[in-house]
């Protein structure tokens, strides 16, 4: 064997020691290198003792000539796709595609110098091909999926994927499988024909979650949602985006509770066990401070405790300080406060909408209302905001007229209703409070259309007095009541 051949071999050894440091994910390669050329140091050593042992000095030079080829080719390959070319990110199976030519070719090359006819094997090698593939076909399906999967460029390193055999992280991708981490340690070799027949879903970096609680009913969901939404977005939470923003929702009304959900983004995929703790952990804690802890639902269906009170004035409180109710003795205000009936909004809810017909009233005890009106041209405008201890709707209440401006919930609103029927023997009992109450709804009723039209000072106190005779007529028809029981009262 030529001297120049152990030149060669030494270099490419010095070459593969190199690859070795600088490349350790591509090791495997460089392990196959070293092998080949393990194999060119025994083919040196039959040459050398060819005179010995009366073996064909050809064939052994030709084999070892081979085998440091091949072992050029190796390293070659990888200082041409993985240092030179690295910036073009080609696919792998462009190198691989590469490799296995320049094998062929070196495999060839060394036959036709040995003398042997590669056209008679060309030839004489199809029927093989057709029975190899034949016996072969699982791989050669699965050879087809690595394939397209590589020129498709659509399961990259480092994805998480799930399909029906499994969830993980893909470690590498190979012509005939590909291997995923799941987040158990578990390494899964897929077959690449499955994951092109098959759906896969490639979870991205940011994805959505639901997790679950329950909550019994006695609790205000608006209070359970307001705490555990405010726990969420007020500190970073590992593994948990901040945007798009954490937040509380309503899942389902079962049986003897409600369920909730955390609606969190998880920005590890894979890593979902720590993160869905610290968020039940912050629910739990975030609900003790509301004072609305998590309790043993079975307990609390066998027990029912009443619910706390959400507010401390009581419906006496609240007519008593309404102007159109200030006329009545106590024992009236406490019999027609219990007629009052308590209804909760949630924010963005209708309380009564414009162009309603309506025989109600509401009182205000906690939480914002705004009052819009929407002109003929269908432009809506502001024109009021009610806060607690503000009354609205008394206009339909008094007089049975449509709604004349639509009420919406500004907040969690809690208030109380009082309709026709509850007032009906107040009324009676005291005709007098309709020539009371049209004044002041004249004047509400002219601070509205002030703010609706505009008007000037002069023009809004005329209105307010052909108002207030219009509005005591209608009370009185409403209510049946004559002028002269009014009299008499």
């Amino acid at each position: 064997m030529p001297l120049y051949y152990f030149w060669i071999a030494a270099g490419l050894f010095a070459l593969a020691l190199v690859l070795w440091r600088i490349l350790p994910e591509h090791r495997s390669r460089v392990r196959t290198a070293f092998g080949f050329l393990v194999l060119w140091a025994c083919a040196a050593l039959v040459s050398a003792g060819a005179a010995y042992w009366s073996a064909p000095a050809k064939v052994t030079n030709e084999i070892g000539r081979t085998l440091l080829v091949l072992a050029a080719i190796q390293a070659g390959s990888l200082v041409l796709f993985e240092l030179v070319l690295r910036r073009i990110r080609l696919p792998k199976l462009a190198s691989e595609i590469a490799i296995v030519a320049a094998y062929g070719a070196a495999l060839f090359h060394m036959l036709s110098r040995l003398g042997v006819d590669t056209t008679g094997l060309f030839a004489t090698s199809a029927v093989a091909t057709a029975v190899i593939g034949l016996a072969l076909q699982d791989m050669l399906n699965n050879l087809a999926g690595g394939v397209t999967l590589q020129l498709e460029d659509s399961i990259n390193v480092g994805d998480y994927i799930s399909c029906a055999e499994g969830a993980g992280w893909v470690h590498h991708v190979r012509l005939r499988h590909t291997s995923i981490l799941t987040s158990d340690g578990d390494a899964v070799m897929i077959p690449n024909s499955f994951l092109t027949r098959s759906p896969v879903k490639i979870i991205s970096k940011a994805h959505r979650k639901f997790i679950p609680f329950v909550m019994p009913y006695m609790y205000d969901p608006h209070e359970v949602i307001h705490a555990v939404g405010t726990a969420l977005r007020a500190s970073p939470i590992e593994n948990v985006a901040a945007e798009p923003a954490p937040q509380c929702v309503i899942q389902d009304l079962a049986p003897g509770h409600i369920q909730y959900a955390a609606v969190v983004w998880f920005s590890n995929p894979g890593v979902e066990v720590s993160p869905a703790s610290a968020v039940l952990h912050r629910i739990y804690y975030a609900l003790q401070r509301a004072g609305i802890p998590v309790s043993e639902i079975s307990m609390l269906l066998e027990k029912k405790p009443d619910a706390p009170p959400l507010e401390e004035a009581k419906p006496a409180d609240i007519l008593r300080r309404t102007p159109i109710f200030r006329l009545l003795e106590e024992e009236d205000l406490t019999e027609l406060a219990k007629s009052l009936r308590r209804q909760t909004f949630a924010p963005g809810e209708l309380l009564l909408r414009q162009g309603d017909s309506g025989d109600s009233m509401y009182f205000v005890v906690a939480g914002r209302v705004g009052i819009t009106y929407r002109s003929p041209d269908g432009a809506e405008q502001p024109l009021a905001t009610f806060d607690s201890g503000d009354f609205f709707g008394e206009a339909s209440l008094l007089t049975g007229e449509v709604r004349g401006a639509t009420a919406t919930a500004m907040s969690h609103v809690i208030c109380y209703c009082l309709d026709k029927a509850g007032l009906q023997r107040t009324m009676e009992m005291h005709p007098h409070l309709a020539e009371d109450m049209s004044v002041i709804m004249a004047y509400r009723l002219t601070e509205l259309n002030a703010a609706r039209d505009r008007w000037d000072r002069e023009s809004a106190l005329r209105r307010e007095a052909e108002s207030q005779t219009q509005m005591l007529a209608r009370i009185r028809r409403f209510f049946g009541i004559s002028s002269s029981s009014a009299a008499i009262g």
